[in-house]
């Protein structure tokens, strides 16, 4: 098994990362099994973020009593120099340590957070301060605009960079890839199964490791999962002929349907988060009971169902997907999922 360099961080690390956000669904004593599996298998970079409820508090109590070393990449979606300063002090606190190998400006999606975040009050800077102190080691971005994700990348401001990437959401292999590779900077693959959108995870999970130079940060919530991805890793193959049109099969029934929250559908009249709702399969697989009921994602559904079908977002999206018919079966699922 060959370990990955993580760009010009030089960190080597394991063919798979450990993506923290699904183990906020689990106890914590259950948590912490999953955690140190991992790390028992060899897996040595830990995902996690501020916005992800408790999943940096679970993480760190599976840290405590490990004497191998265990890279942690977390983030904060705080815009401002003081604020993301603050977030990463309380990271550090939550995970039970001095200093965080890598941490990322969360969900850079738009031109005016990309403007925000670089401004003398932006969380650019407080990341710096972070870095000049000894808090982290490495500036890192996450975006789900591969356009936006493009302009950070120029930037050369950033050690590592986290992107959608799977069969599905190909984009990243013109327009990122290639940007990362010539300035060295390290490539985290989230969504390698499209949030468990996809049927055949392994198949999703092989299809993204045949890029050596990618780190693939699949969220996992079960021993189950944790060892099954671990094995596709250990035993990566070239893809045969038949993954290949199993992965071709799937593009076409999935394609017609699947958001990749490029959000050019974008202002909605009636202020539905679009590429959120329409992801609603994803979410509730994901995310944890409470935010799904009263969270940002319960505000999403609730405004969703103002919808009046006006189909501006329609012409808007370069994929021609149904939208507004999207919305209206999604708005159902989670209806039916919340018991109303």
């Amino acid at each position: 098994m060959k370990l990955r360099r993580l760009g010009r961080t030089n960190i080597e690390v394991f063919p798979i990362a450990f993506g923290g956000i699904p183990i906020q669904r689990v106890n914590e004593e259950t948590a912490v099994k999953i955690v140190k599996r991992a790390i028992e298998l060899g897996i040595n970079l830990i995902d996690t973020a501020r916005g992800y409820t408790d999943s940096e508090i679970k993480i760190g109590k599976a840290l405590k009593g490990i004497d191998k070393k265990v890279y942690l990449s977390s983030k904060s979606a705080n815009r401002t120099k003081d604020g993301i300063y603050e977030d990463v002090k309380i990271s550090l606190k939550n995970l039970g340590i001095n200093k965080i190998d890598i941490y990322h400006i969360h969900g850079v999606n738009d031109w005016e957070t990309f403007k925000k975040i670089f401004e003398p009050d932006g969380a650019y800077f407080g990341l710096l301060k972070a870095k000049e102190e000894g808090l982290i080691d490495f500036i890192a971005v996450s975006s789900h605009s591969n356009d936006i994700l493009a302009e950070l990348i120029k930037t050369d401001k950033f050690d590592v960079i986290q992107v959608s990437y799977n069969f599905i959401e190909i984009e990243p292999e013109e327009k990122i890839f290639p940007l990362a590779l010539e300035k060295d900077i390290g490539i985290i693959a989230m969504k390698p199964m499209a949030g468990g959108v996809l049927p055949n995870p392994r198949l999703s999970l092989k299809f993204v490791l045949q890029k050596e130079f990618i780190l693939p940060d699949p969220g996992i919530e079960s021993i189950e999962e944790l060892e099954e991805d671990v094995e596709v890793a250990l035993n990566l193959t070239p893809l045969t002929h038949e993954e290949w049109e199993e992965i071709e099969r799937t593009r076409k029934e999935i394609g017609t349907t699947f958001c990749r929250k490029c959000d050019y559908c974008q202002p909605c009249p009636q202020g539905i988060p679009i590429s959120t709702i329409i992801r609603s399969e994803s979410f509730l697989k994901r995310l944890p009971e409470s935010t799904i009921r009263q969270g940002w994602f319960y505000d999403a559904y609730l405004k969703a169902q103002n919808c009046t079908k006006c189909g501006i977002c329609t012409t808007r999206c370069p994929y021609n997907l149904p939208i507004p018919d999207l919305i209206e079966k999604n708005v159902a699922l989670v209806k039916e999922y919340l018991g109303e």
